[in-house]
C-alpha cells in the first residue's frame, strides 16, 4: 500500500468548483493564473499539485464571489460532474461500509489535506476526516468536500431504490460561522461545530446493508484504474520543491539542500522549476503565507515564534511580510481573525 500524500491533491477534483467559478463571471485567466496552468492542463489525468495551490485558489474564490458559503455551492456540482476511478467504485460498491472501505483508501490521493477513517459504535458509524496536510484546509475547501461526501452517500442510497437518509449529524472542527443555518440547509442534516475533527455520522443498519448486487470484476477492475492513476501520478519538481518547503521551511539553507537532494545544479533546478511557472522564492513566499495563516488562526504562538517557524531572521522582516500579504500587522490580522 502507497502512503498517502499530505501536501498534493489531484488537480482535476477541482473542476466542479471551477465550473462554480466561471458561471459566476470570474475570468478564466483568473483561475489560471491561480495554478500557473492552462484549464485544459487541469483536466489532464494523474495531474497532482501542491496543496499551497488549493488555498490559492479558495482564496481566490473568496475574493472574486464575496460569497463564504462558495464552498457549499461548489460542492453540489461535484457528483454531477465530478467523475473519477474513486466515484465510480463508491457508486458500484455493494454497501456503505465496502463503499466507505474504498473511500479510506483512495481518497488522500484525491485530496491531500484529508485522511479518512471509520469509527463504530453501538448506536452510528462515523466517517472522520482528519486534517492533516502540509497546510490547514480552510472553511470553503472543508465545506466543498463535505458537501460531496454527502451526496455521495445519499445518491448511493437513491440508486438502489431507498428513501432512508443514511446521514445522521454532521460535525465540523471550524468555529461556527455566523450563518450557521447554511450548513444544516445544504446538508439537510444537524451540524455542530468546534469539534476536534469534522465527522459524519451515518446510521449503523444502512451502513452494513447490501445495497447493490457484488460484481467483484467491476471493482476489481476499478481498484486497478485508481492503483495505475497513483502509480502514473508521477512527483514534478514542483511537487519535490514543495514537499521540501513543508518540512524545511525555516532551514535557511533550504534550496542549495533542496538542489542537492534532487542531484541538480542551482540553475538548472531553477530553470526547470521555471518551466513548470515558479520560482523557489516565489513558492517559499505562498508556503509562508498561508503557514502564517493558520499560524495565526490556529496557534497561541509568540510572534517571534511564528517569524521563527517560516524562517524569518526577525519579527520585523515577518511584519513587512504580513503588511504585504494581509495589509496589517500579524498582530491586527490574529485579532481580526478571532472576532
Amino acid at each position: 500500500m502507497n502512503p498517502a500524500p499530505a501536501n498534493a491533491f489531484y488537480a482535476p477534483t477541482l473542476l466542479p468548483a471551477i465550473e462554480e467559478l466561471q458561471a459566476r463571471g470570474v475570468d478564466q485567466a483568473l483561475i489560471e493564473g491561480v495554478f500557473r496552468r492552462s484549464l485544459f492542463e487541469l483536466r489532464t489525468p494523474f495531474l497532482r499539485v501542491p496543496l499551497v495551490l488549493s488555498r490559492r485558489f479558495w482564496s481566490l474564490a473568496l475574493a472574486q464571489t464575496g460569497d463564504p458559503l462558495i464552498g457549499l455551492t461548489a460542492g453540489r456540482r461535484f457528483v454531477s460532474t465530478a467523475t473519477n476511478g474513486l466515484t465510480y467504485l463508491f457508486d458500484v460498491a455493494a454497501s456503505l461500509d465496502s463503499a466507505c472501505a474504498f473511500f479510506v483508501e483512495y481518497f488522500p490521493f484525491f485530496n491531500g489535506h484529508f485522511r479518512a477513517r471509520i469509527e463504530h459504535s453501538e448506536r452510528q458509524v462515523t466517517l472522520r476526516l482528519e486534517d492533516c496536510g502540509s497546510l490547514k484546509a480552510s472553511a470553503p475547501i472543508t465545506d466543498y468536500m463535505l458537501t460531496s461526501i454527502c451526496s455521495l452517500l445519499r445518491r448511493k442510497l437513491l440508486a438502489s431504490g431507498l428513501e432512508q437518509d443514511p446521514i445522521i449529524a454532521i460535525e465540523l472542527a471550524h468555529p461556527a460561522p455566523a450563518d450557521s443555518g447554511a450548513h444544516r440547509q445544504a446538508w439537510r442534516a444537524p451540524v455542530s461545530w468546534g469539534h476536534g475533527e469534522h465527522g459524519i455520522h451515518l446510521d449503523p443498519q444502512l451502513f452494513k446493508q447490501t445495497l447493490t448486487p457484488g460484481n467483484q470484476a467491476l471493482e476489481q477492475m476499478l481498484v486497478d484504474l485508481l492503483q495505475e492513476t497513483r502509480h502514473n501520478s508521477q512527483a514534478t519538481l514542483l511537487e519535490l520543491a514543495s514537499d521540501h518547503l513543508a518540512v524545511h521551511l525555516a532551514d535557511s539553507e533550504r534550496w542549495p539542500m533542496f538542489c542537492s537532494r534532487q542531484h541538480l545544479l542551482e540553475r538548472t533546478a531553477a530553470r526547470r522549476l521555471k518551466a513548470l511557472g515558479w520560482s523557489f522564492s516565489e513558492l517559499l513566499d505562498e508556503y509562508r503565507r498561508y503557514r502564517a495563516e493558520d499560524l495565526l488562526q490556529g496557534s497561541a504562538l509568540e510572534l517571534v515564534q511564528i517569524a521563527d517557524q517560516l524562517g524569518y531572521s526577525d519579527v520585523q522582516s515577518f511584519h513587512r511580510a504580513c503588511l504585504r500579504w494581509f495589509d496589517c500587522a500579524p498582530g491586527t490580522y490574529r485579532t481580526r481573525q478571532s472576532c
